[in-house]
């Protein structure tokens, strides 16, 4: 050895260090199918696993559990090594090798650290479980896994932004299309987790498992529309205590109190956009669509008026009750008559008014009616998986609305739909509201048909320029004079039949309405505002059978590129919410 010459010496070098460079390669080449392999593995898992869960299949659950943490932490393992250090720094696969890493690593926490919490979580919260029995939900499952719960959303949403960092647009075809899918997927698993989150976290102590608590509830009229649904008709308290719910005193606005000073005043803005009323006349505190605000005013006045305070405001309206219907089945009502979840919308709202002329008498058969179908949820009649699924699909329309008195619970309401708030804050997503006021007097709005579109048209200088389109038409029949006159209303200087509604028009927050139409001809309309949220409002009347359509030009404030988040009155036939396009930006 000592006789080789130096070049002969350098020459064995270089041939030992291209064989452990091939080595090397080839090595994590195989490294690069094992992976890719178990990440498919992964996946699969991941969709068996959610469909386990959805069904109720506890033992194959845990089994797929096992299975996907042995694929993700192989899949891990084989991406790791020099080969794949070296690879990250390669020019042009480098930032696909640190996504596939990524994605491995991401993958192996889901299954380690997230996902035992979430099967635990769902066998302790099975429906059949969550069941009131004797008019009581055990509240002690919900509370034991409650600290599993919140530990698994922060984790999930921690990985969720770490694979949100990846740039898609800067990798390969067959590597950007599989993390796309996954950012969406984490995305829409994060809302999810962050939904069950606040949950457990915020049903134990409002069901009274601290202390007993009180609530008052109200009952919203959609064929006499206000911004966050209904007239608020009819009320009554509930009591929870240890996760016992009963239904107490009902009775219509009139119980709520008579004021002719505002037990909590408005604001400046308040009294320029919907009158002194909305704080002295229970049945006017929803012409504002921020029911946070909304609560505080009838709580205010409840609070006035009677020795009872309330510790909270819940709010639903009878489209809800025939979802829920589903769940539990009929419902008897006075008189040997049924309540179902195909008529109840139709009794509630249109034809009591012909079938009962004195109002007191309406006011009865409204309070019998939310009586029976309290009755039936908290008895834990019919199918409870239903009455849940139900229950949700009600929450997402914004047709059951809760408000709590207690800061901590309250802030934890507050971003969700079933906290109603008015967005005053800008976010990545431009906020949208188109909001309806009866003007009318009458109860038509159940004839009512309306939908919001948005179209985000272009992209300049960050902000995105919106096109909001609301479609309104007229089911009122042709036989206008067959209606009762507690339908119709005095129909004061408009024809029998009209609609006449108010639309407040919200902005996004930092932008501005740009410009009007109403079926076609330009308006010019003043810019208000509501807590810092710039709005436009102006009023349509509906003769029957006719349609209007009126158009508002927007533009969003700065650096509010996602897609638009809209938020519109639900009505007696309908959410509102038609189509909203992709973002320009």
């Amino acid at each position: 050895m000592g006789s080789r010459t130096p070049t002969h010496r350098l020459r064995w070098a270089i041939l030992l260090i291209g064989a452990a460079v091939v080595v090397l390669v080839a090595y994590t080449g195989y490294q690069a199918l094992n992976a890719r392999r178990n990440l498919q593995r992964v996946a699969a898992d991941f969709t068996t696993l959610a469909g386990q869960l959805t069904s109720g299949n506890q033992a194959g659950a845990q089994q797929t559990l096992a299975d996907v943490q042995q694929h993700a932490d192989a899949a891990r393992g084989d991406t790791r090594g020099p080969g794949w250090w070296a690879a990250t720094k390669l020019p042009g696969v480098g930032r696909d090798v640190v996504a596939v890493r990524t994605v491995a690593d991401v993958s192996d926490e889901l299954a380690g650290r997230v996902l035992p919490d979430v099967v635990r979580a769902t066998a302790a919260l099975r429906p059949d479980r969550l069941r009131p029995r004797n008019g009581r939900i055990d509240l002690a499952p919900i509370s034991a896994v409650a600290p599993g719960v919140v530990r698994a959303s922060d984790r999930l949403a921690q990985q969720s932004r770490r694979v949100g960092l990846i740039d898609t647009e800067r990798l390969l075809g067959p590597v950007a299309a599989p993390v796309r899918q996954l950012q969406v997927r984490l995305r829409d698993a994060t809302a999810l987790a962050a939904r069950a989150s606040r949950a457990v976290q915020l049903l134990p102590p409002m069901l009274g498992a601290s202390g007993p608590r009180t609530y008052l509830m109200y009952f919203a009229n959609n064929a006499e529309v206000r911004s966050t649904g209904g007239l608020p008709g009819s009320f009554a308290t509930v009591t929870a205590r240890d996760g016992t719910v009963t239904l107490g005193n009902q009775g219509n606005a009139a119980s709520v109190g008579r004021f002719s000073r505002p037990p909590v005043p408005l604001t400046a803005d308040e009294q320029t956009l919907f009158g002194a009323n909305m704080g002295i006349l229970p049945q006017d505190t929803n012409f504002t669509p921020d029911f946070p605000r909304t609560a505080e005013l009838l709580a205010g006045m409840w609070n006035a008026g009677h020795r009872t305070k309330v510790d909270g405001v819940l709010a639903t309206d009878p489209v809800a009750l025939s979802y829920l219907l589903r769940g539990t089945g009929p419902v008897a009502l006075p008189g040997g008559q049924q309540l179902t979840s195909q008529d109840a919308v139709s009794m509630l709202l249109n034809r009591v008014y012909a079938a009962i002329a004195d109002p007191v008498r309406q006011d009865d058969f409204f309070g019998a009616a939310a009586r029976s179908v309290f009755t039936a949820v908290s008895s834990g009649q019919g199918q409870p998986r239903s009455v849940l699924e139900n229950l949700v699909t009600a929450a997402d329309q914004r047709r059951i609305l809760l408000w709590s008195d207690r800061p901590k619970e309250q802030a934890l309401l507050a971003p969700t739909r079933i906290g109603g708030s008015l967005p005053t804050r800008a976010s990545a997503a431009p906020d949208v509201g188109v909001f309806l006021n009866n003007g009318g007097g009458s109860k038509l709005d159940y004839y009512l048909d309306d939908r919001v579109d948005v179209a985000s048209d272009r992209c300049q200088a960050g902000r995105q320029h919106l096109t909001v389109t609301v479609h309104l038409r007229s089911q009122v029949p042709a036989e206008v004079a067959a209606l009762a006159e507690s339908i119709t209303g005095p129909s004061v200087g408009m024809p029998r039949g009209t609609i006449r509604v108010t639309l407040y028009v919200y902005a996004p927050v930092g932008g501005y309405v740009a410009g009007a139409t109403y079926d076609g001809e330009r308006r010019d309309l003043d810019q208000l505002s509501q807590d810092g949220r710039p709005l436009v409002s102006q009023t349509a009347d509906l003769e029957p059978g006719s349609r209007h359509t009126l158009t508002y030009a927007m533009v969003s404030g700065k650096g509010q590129r996602e897609r638009t988040h809209l938020q519109v009155t639900p009505g007696a036939r309908s959410d509102g919410i038609g189509s909203v396009g992709p973002s320009a930006c």
